[in-house]
């Protein structure tokens, strides 16, 4: 089919993509024969053009368009009429209006030139999308979620063998407990991990040798769990950062980042952008990081963001100021930010 649907973890969709990225040819023939485009910034009459034009001494030309279906992934089939953005072709309705794009699968089906590669990109599609239902006799779907468990396991054997090594069953634990399932890091780690093992199997020293890599792993899931405010989670994994030699000003400084995005990404919501603009603008690639980062920002109010930067500098300032102890200082932080005072909501502009 000249037409595919991607969709899932985003690791494996950019893998998936660059698979069909091979058929256009090599990458210097790939950047004049491609298009990327945002379906919510685009209508169907801008698609269409794009999709038409003649190849640049190839046989193939790619066109990937990001997030158009997610736009009607509500119960009821569309959201709200955005406020800005050209307006669609024929019946004046918006793009992020079903009708705008009603035109769509006849052009696939009748129009499209054979040297067109349409590739649709998505994070997530609900199975009752309007739009998925009309593309997807006429589309290569593709859903791919992210693995857990036993696939999980697989997909981190299966990963390190396409590097060029191997792993032991220990290791593969120990990976999926530093890190999750991030498929981003779990492939930057086996990276790493195949070239340190030097051609021999991959074993559980290796990894606990990657000592950076334990720690970054391990202070993303504490600075979670202290801004969730789970605080003995976030009391343990501080507690072994610490042990393993984490530094105060580190620890302080990665919960300072988050912090930092979680304000910028419940600005961004408040003003109306989608989830998918939102990790574009913070740089998030990841879905799981976009997704914890907004259900933060969804958690706490603008009282309750300016009070816990308040605590963080705060804590700051005690240690360099030689009142606490880097340890005592840590703990009080946790505990106080489980339990916040009764602060207002912000006012409604």
């Amino acid at each position: 089919m000249p037409a595919h649907l991607i969709y899932g973890d985003s690791f494996l969709v950019t893998q998936a993509l660059k698979e069909l990225e091979e058929q256009v040819g090599p990458r210097d023939v790939l950047e004049a024969n491609s298009h990327r485009m945002a379906g919510a910034q685009r209508n169907h009459a801008q698609l269409r053009a794009l999709c038409s034009a003649v190849p640049f001494l190839a046989e193939r030309r790619l066109v990937v368009v990001e997030g158009l279906l997610s736009l009607f992934n509500s119960p009821e089939g569309r959201r709200r009429q955005p406020t800005t953005g050209g307006q669609a072709d024929g019946g004046g309705s918006g793009q992020g209006s079903l009708a705008a794009w009603h035109d769509l699968p006849r052009y696939i089906e009748k129009e499209m030139p054979p040297t067109t590669l349409l590739v649709f990109l998505e994070g997530s599609v609900s199975k009752g999308n309007p739009l998925l239902k009309e593309l997807q006799p006429l589309v290569q779907v593709r859903d791919l979620p992210a693995p857990s468990g036993e696939a999980l396991g697989r997909w981190i054997r299966n990963r390190a063998s396409e590097k060029g090594g191997q792993i032991t069953p220990g290791a593969i634990r120990l990976i999926s407990q530093m890190v999750g399932s991030n498929l981003w890091t779990i492939d930057n780690e086996l990276e790493k991990l195949v070239l340190y093992a030097g051609g021999r199997p991959i074993e559980d020293g290796h990894v606990r040798q990657m000592v950076s890599q334990a720690k970054e792993a391990s202070i993303f899931v504490a600075v979670d769990a202290l801004l969730e405010g789970r605080t003995s989670a976030a009391l343990g994994l501080i507690h072994r950062l610490r042990n393993e030699g984490a530094d105060f000003t580190y620890i302080i400084a990665m919960i300072a980042r988050q912090l930092r995005l979680a304000t910028l990404a419940k600005d961004l919501m408040d003003r109306g952008h989608k989830q998918a603009d939102v990790g574009k603008r913070l740089g998030l690639n990841s879905d799981f990081a976009l997704k914890r980062t907004g259900d933060q920002a969804r958690k706490h109010s603008w009282s309750s963001l300016r009070w816990l930067y308040g605590r963080l500098t705060d804590t700051d300032l005690a240690v360099k100021q030689g009142r606490l102890d880097q340890d005592l200082a840590l703990e009080l932080l946790v505990g106080e930010t489980s339990r916040p005072p009764a602060l207002p909501g912000r006012r409604a502009s």
